[in-house]
């Protein structure tokens, strides 16, 4: 027993390792904070209990995560919905949080504890020994800092992980809640679904005729009325100018004398406009350099301030009809507007927008009525034998990617994989009660016997698979359920450790910084 929690505790100890290899290769890599004092005062990701995460190392650890998502095929412009940023900047509070913690604990990691972790690391080896040559090269030329330095750091971190050693060791796992979370978690189903949705029939809708827009109109008020306040936004008109504008190009690569010459240009312009008081449009059409305004005397026509350069709108919405702006400058060169006319911010009213709100919810209607005929035919079919994949296979993909089934919009045969009743929702489909509660209630394989009810549509399954705890399954894999308890357990000894720390210490983060570096 003694060898085998020796076992356990190198390997662990190994694990670590190469956690800590990633965390100094962020930390203290080339041009990090370890290495650039300067970068680390200018410009803070994060303060924990008043010590700073610098915005470069910052930088560097989200560059990595983001690089490792790529990889996969992830485009980058998904990375901010999914969060990434967030979790690589809890991953580092995180980090301090413990050093911190173990500090204030008096956990210090020994002389001994440090040589043992850099012989053990494969970085600092050489043909499978500690080479110290090798150590000083990684530390000096690669990590570009000193030994005590990242001696100090790397103390630091084995005495967090010590202090997690401490936390995890605290837990205890008896043979009852062994058996009651594997009651819970061997209670397993696998299940291939059909969903059939509105959206998927709009097009065997087609244009309704308006008497029988209207004659459900007149019935459903109260429905019409509900939308147009659930979707206000929808209705709203935003602010827009009739603009006009004259746009001097620097051209791309343009060195520091040409910009200036540009930037003379514009000022020139602007003074003819503001003191001599030449007219704009004449004067766009002889000087403007942007091809598509030029010849209508700089015209934009009604704009929203999106559909401008942030800077240029700013000024153009600040100024009243017939004012010309300051100059500004974009990416695409010096700009100078007006504008002719205001339109102010509007609210489309109900009364104007009913007709087509009534449209768009009949159609609704009537594409839910053909997806609910559709999963009928399909579950009379998977009474009678047939299978899903068959009905409704899958649509050929192009590529690996894991997004390249987004834009499919017809019913298609998906499987759920396995999953337990303890889940709170249907893999692939999300809460559905209902439809868990059946699949849950078959004791084997089979068709479920009812359309389900679902978001937007509805859902026809059939259980492939259906496993229920035994007392016999349960002796056979005792040991190995009661490896996975304690580590469950100890995962969520860790989460509730980090939770108090933030709950009483202070995290303070720089949104403005994180964003720049994430849309950099």
């Amino acid at each position: 027993m003694a060898q085998s929690s020796d076992t356990t505790r190198r390997y662990g100890s190994l694990l670590f390792i190469a956690a800590l290899a990633v965390m100094f290769a962020l930390q203290w890599g080339p041009g990090s904070q370890g290495c650039d004092r300067r970068l680390e005062n200018a410009e803070t990701a994060a303060t924990v209990n008043g010590k700073t995460i610098g915005v470069k190392e910052f930088a560097r650890a989200y560059s990595q995560r983001a690089d490792q998502f790529r990889q996969q095929g992830i485009p980058a412009d998904l990375l901010k919905q999914f969060g990434i940023s967030r979790q690589v900047l809890d991953q580092l509070v995180n980090e301090e949080l413990l050093a911190q913690a173990a500090e204030a604990r008096g956990l210090h990691a020994s002389d001994d504890d440090l040589k043992q972790f850099l012989r053990e690391s494969p970085v600092f080896q050489k043909d499978g020994r500690w080479d110290p040559e090798a150590y000083q090269n990684y530390v000096r030329n690669y990590l570009g800092t000193t030994e005590v330095l990242f001696e100090d750091k790397l103390r630091r971190s084995l005495a967090a992980q010590r202090l997690l050693q401490l936390v995890e060791s605290s837990v205890a796992v008896s043979d009852e809640e062994v058996k009651v979370r594997y009651l819970k978690e061997g209670d397993v189903a696998n299940v291939t679904f059909v969903r059939f949705t509105a959206a998927q029939f709009d097009d065997q809708v087609g244009v309704p005729k308006q008497v029988d827009v209207a004659t459900w109109a007149k019935d459903n008020e109260a429905a019409i009325a509900a939308h147009y306040e659930k979707n206000k936004f929808a209705y709203f008109i935003p602010e827009k100018v009739k603009a006009r504008q004259i746009v001097l190009r620097v051209p791309p690569g343009a060195d520091a004398a040409k910009k200036a010459e540009v930037k003379a240009r514009a000022e020139g312009v602007r003074r003819a406009l503001v003191d001599e008081k030449k007219d704009f449009a004449e004067l766009a059409k002889s000087v403007s350099e942007d091809l598509e305004t030029r010849e209508s005397g700089g015209s934009l026509g009604f704009v929203e301030r999106l559909a401008l350069p942030s800077a240029f709108a700013d000024l153009l919405f600040a100024v009243q009809p017939g004012e010309t702006t300051a100059l500004v400058e974009t990416p695409a060169g010096w700009f100078i507007g007006t504008i002719d006319e205001k339109q102010a911010p509007s609210q489309r009213p109900l009364e104007a927008v009913k007709g087509e709100i009534a449209t768009q919810l009949y159609t609704r209607v009537v594409a839910l009525r053909l997806a609910k005929a559709q999963a009928e035919l399909a579950l009379a079919q998977l009474v009678q034998g047939k299978q899903l994949g068959e009905l409704f296979p899958a649509a050929a993909r192009d590529g690996d990617s894991p997004f390249a089934a987004l834009g499919s919009n017809a019913p298609e045969a998906k499987q759920t994989g396995e999953f337990t009743s303890t889940n709170n929702a249907v893999p692939l489909l999300g809460e559905e009660p209902a439809l868990k509660q059946a699949i849950f209630a078959a004791k084997a394989p089979g068709p479920l016997t009812q359309v389900f009810d679902s978001t937007d549509g509805f859902v026809v399954a059939f259980v492939d698979e259906r496993r229920e705890p035994s007392d016999a399954e349960f002796d056979t894999r005792r040991a190995e359920l009661k490896v996975e308890a304690i580590k469950g357990k100890q995962f969520e000894a860790r989460e509730s450790f980090l939770k108090a720390l933030k709950q009483s210490g202070s995290v303070v983060t720089n949104e403005a910084a994180l964003d720049q570096v994430v849309d950099s």
